[in-house]
């Protein structure tokens, strides 16, 4: 068997046997997955130190009209994203074998369709051919839907509309094959090169465009990710939304910008792809700072984040582009360890509402230190892996047309805010007046730290060594790209590159300056009160908690009521395309189930229209 069937076979051949395990063996399930995923990362990482590597097949034919070739193909992006694919597994199987031993009710089919979806998406990353990739596409997007299907109440609700979006965006990229197909005679993406000088080349574009945008979760076809953020179980939310859509997305949008079609700086589609990066930004991080759950809040930066990779890779200037996709493995990262948090919270405690939460941080250190690293990377503070990635394609914008600064204020701004809801959440989980319900919560198991523990520590090193994943990863993945002038392009020489080991000196140095004045001002004797008195009253401990959601109502309750509105809409679903297209759909179908009522005269009436319209079109023709 060729070494790039393995990594596509042996995952899905371990998916089959786990499917067996009954609910009691969930942990020889699991382990039976964590050895898989193992296996598959150690592959991966043979891989990747190979360089290049192709196979090729021919599967059937239909005469001389059309032929589907299963054709794979290994070179430095496929590698560096099948690298990440694997890992990602190893950590999520690692974190659900604590996550659901013992308190949840499972059983292999967990870890089935997570072996299912490793496989699915090795065979997307390495497909050398269009019709394979929307194949494997289609697959993910019914793992998902299964997946979802695995939770709490409202699942049904939440594994629809993840089904109902993704497939409609499945369905766009089928039509964009066809439309290469006929136009250009081949579906092998390393053959391809479009221009989208043509009407044809544009539309295939767009087709494609939908596709990617979607699985990342960019807007306006994001609203599956929030939906699913209540019902989903933490883990499926680390794997999928968090991380492995987001590098799949990103990877076709890559491929399909810098490949395929070579989108060239201020073009017509470039400037399409930057407002979109811009408007999901600000608007996705607005509702996440208003948001009250916490896997709620963090699927709204989920898709939030994913604006700063389409701004990046749409922008077609090399220091935004190499920062996209920089941005794109560092989200993957963060956001895969604050939903790993959340799972602990909520394993632990039961519930992951905001209102309800705080003073978990001396019962919960772990967790808590893991998610103020992932926090502050998510903001883009210095010196974790954030902020690199996003200071890149900063200085990608200063480097661009005039108009470009209206999109650095946007994504500069959108940091402030995510930093913004994040203090909310580190107030209101962590620090704050803990309920005394609380009082007994105790830290998770090792299984589920050492996830949290590792991606914190990749936050750290990829921040303060950003030379490293830079020069392993992302360059060479871009290098060789059509157009965009990224060939010679190394850490050394891009202008946006900074010194993160100098910066993280000087902050280190302060903080122990800062450190050194607590020190001293704690030397005074402060009086400690236990009861606090209002008007003669003793208050009790949940009269004295203050949320830390009570902070931001302002956005919401004292805002100009155009603002408040727009919340309001944006809460209940209104501007969402799933909801408008599907009022709209329902009103089609009114009309039609209105005309056909069972009438005679009525079905006549309709047939002489009908006749009457075809008879015009044949004279018009005929003219």
């Amino acid at each position: 068997m060729h070494e790039l069937l393995y990594v596509i076979v042996m995952p899905a051949a371990m998916g089959v046997l786990t499917l067996f395990f009954p609910k009691k063996a969930r942990l020889p399930a699991g382990i039976i997955a964590l050895i898989s995923a193992g296996w598959l990362f150690i592959k991966a990482v043979k891989l990747f130190g190979i360089g290049e590597s192709e196979y090729f097949r021919t599967i059937f034919t239909m005469g001389d009209v059309f032929q589907f070739d299963f054709a794979l193909k290994l070179y430095g992006f496929s590698s560096f994203v099948l690298l990440f694919i694997a890992l990602f597994g190893v950590l999520i199987v690692l974190y659900s074998i604590g996550y659901w031993f013992k308190d949840r009710e499972t059983s292999g089919i967990y870890y089935s369709y997570i072996l299912w979806t490793l496989s699915a998406a090795g065979c997307a990353v390495l497909s050398d051919n269009l019709l394979l990739l929307l194949v494997c596409w289609e697959v993910l997007t019914l793992l998902l839907y299964l997946l979802v299907n695995l939770g709490g109440e409202g699942h049904e609700t939440a594994a629809q509309k993840c089904f109902t979006i993704l497939g409609f965006s499945d369905a766009a990229m089928f039509l964009g094959v066809i439309v290469i197909w006929i136009a250009y005679g081949t579906l092998s993406i390393s053959s391809l090169s479009i221009s989208t000088g043509t009407s044809t080349g544009v539309i295939a574009f767009l087709l494609l465009f939908v596709g990617a945008i979607a699985k990342a979760g960019a807007m306006p076809l994001h609203s599956w990710v929030p939906a699913m953020a209540k019902p989903t179980q933490a883990p499926t939310m680390a794997f999928l939304p968090a991380a492995l859509d987001k590098l799949l997305g990103i990877y076709l949008l890559a491929r399909i910008s810098l490949d395929i079609f070579a989108i060239r700086p201020g073009s017509g589609l470039s400037l399409m792809m930057m407002i979109i990066g811009a408007v999901t930004i600000l608007f996705a991080v607005l509702m996440a700072l208003v948001q009250h759950d916490f896997k709620k809040l963090l699927s709204f930066h989920a898709v939030s984040q994913v604006g700063y990779m389409v701004l990046g890779v749409g922008s077609g200037i090399p220091v935004a582009i190499v920062g996209g996709l920089f941005h794109m493995l560092n989200n993957a990262i963060y956001k895969s360890g604050l939903f790993l948090a959340a799972g602990a919270m909520e394993k632990r405690v039961g519930t992951t509402d905001l209102e309800q939460l705080g003073g978990l941080a001396k019962l919960m250190p772990v967790t808590f230190l893991t998610t103020v690293v992932a926090a502050l990377a998510i903001s883009g503070v210095p010196p974790f892996n954030g902020f690199v990635s996003k200071w890149l394609v900063y200085q990608g914008m200063l480097e661009g047309p005039g108009y470009n600064v209206i999109f650095l204020v946007v994504a500069v701004f959108g940091s402030a805010l995510t930093l913004a809801s994040f203090v909310k959440v580190l107030h209101s989980v962590f620090l704050g007046r803990r309920q005394e319900k609380f009082d007994g919560v105790r830290e998770v198991g090792f299984t589920m730290q050492v996830p949290m523990i590792f991606l914190a520590i990749l936050c750290i090193v990829f921040g303060i060594y950003a030379k490293l994943p830079l020069e392993q990863f992302i360059l060479p993945s871009v290098a060789g790209s059509t157009g965009v002038g990224i060939e010679e392009m190394t850490v050394s020489t891009a202008s946006g590159y900074w010194s993160p080991a100098v910066a993280t000196v000087l902050m280190v140095a302060g903080m122990f300056i800062g450190l050194i004045i607590y020190a001293f001002g704690k030397t005074r004797r402060v009086r400690v009160v236990e009861d606090v008195w209002i008007g003669g009253n003793v208050l009790e401990n949940e009269e004295m908690r203050i949320p830390g959601t009570h902070f931001y109502k302002t956005v919401t309750d004292d805002l100009k009521p155009a603002y408040s509105a727009l919340f309001r809409d944006g809460k209940s679903g209104a501007m969402d395309a799933y909801n408008i297209w599907g009022k709209l759909g329902f009103s089609v179908v009114q009309v039609l189930r209105g005309l056909h009522n069972g009438i005679l005269s009525t079905y006549l009436s309709w047939t002489i229209i009908g006749l009457g319209a075809l008879a015009f079109a044949l004279m018009f023709l005929a003219l």
